[in-house]
């Protein structure tokens, strides 16, 4: 799996909502910052492809699911979250969402959930971004499954590789 090198090239909570070029966004479902197996504090930058489920409604929420006792999912705080979209399918993000942007974070021991303000439409085939900076990777190095979901709705698996 490539990294997106600490996912820094996302940067962090961005300037607001607007159009911005030059982010890359990681070819993978789920892209981390550290494959160590053990590593603490990752960050993983999640995405998912909307669909004909979720097209035409407003964004209004991001989450996922991690495998029970393997992974522990912490708090972030609002301004820690990084989250974009690419309007375009160009790999570049084209609009990013600050912390303005989130009315609330939730997690429990295996997943989160963003709830957002963004009055941002969704389009069929926009790319939505979201950097969730407190993940604690496994012990055991292997290729873990997580649920990514948008607006309670739309639900991908992406595949997580520690080492």
């Amino acid at each position: 799996m490539a990294l997106l090198a600490g996912c820094s090239a996302f940067g962090g909570g961005g300037s607001g909502a607007g159009a911005e070029t030059g982010t890359a966004v990681p070819d993978e479902q789920v892209a981390v910052g550290n494959e160590a197996a053990g590593a603490t504090d990752v960050n993983q930058t999640l995405r998912i492809t909307v669909d004909e489920t979720t097209a035409g409604s407003e964004w209004a929420e991001i989450g996922a699911t991690y495998p029970r006792d393997r992974f522990v999912v912490d708090s972030a705080t609002h301004e820690a979250i990084t989250l974009g979209v690419d309007t375009d399918g160009d790999g570049e993000i084209d609009r990013r969402f600050n912390e303005t942007h989130v009315s609330g974070v939730n997690n429990n021991e295996f997943s989160f959930d963003v709830t957002l303000d963004t009055g941002y439409t969704l389009q069929e085939g926009d790319v939505i971004v979201v950097g969730y900076p407190a993940v604690d990777n496994p012990d055991d190095p292997g290729e873990y499954e997580v649920e990514i979901r948008l607006n309670g709705e739309q639900t991908v698996t992406g595949t997580v590789t520690v080492e």
